[in-house]
């Protein structure tokens, strides 16, 4: 039965290979995984290959500026005082 529903088509030479854009039908997702994000990646690695002395000195300056971030500091054992309060 189900042989009976598939449709032989015969494409030995090229020219009858159906050519036409397969992102017509893609939703925005699909476009962005399928196009964008991969010329973004090229892009990016592009420019690592290019400069590798100003992309490794922006990786460490970014990795100590994430370092010196201010926040709050607690003790580990005593976190609050007699009245329950918090320490900052």
């Amino acid at each position: 039965m189900a042989k009976d529903l598939i449709v032989f088509k015969d494409i030995k030479k090229k020219s009858k290979v159906p050519k036409g854009d397969i992102f017509k039908k893609a939703s925005k997702e699909q476009k962005f995984l399928g196009k964008t994000l991969p010329r973004m990646i090229g892009g990016a690695a592009k420019f690592v290959w290019r400069h590798p002395v100003s992309t490794t000195a922006a990786w460490l300056i970014g990795e100590k500026m994430l370092k010196t971030k201010p926040g709050l500091k607690f003790p580990k054992h005593r976190q609050f005082d007699k009245r329950g309060r918090k320490f900052i």
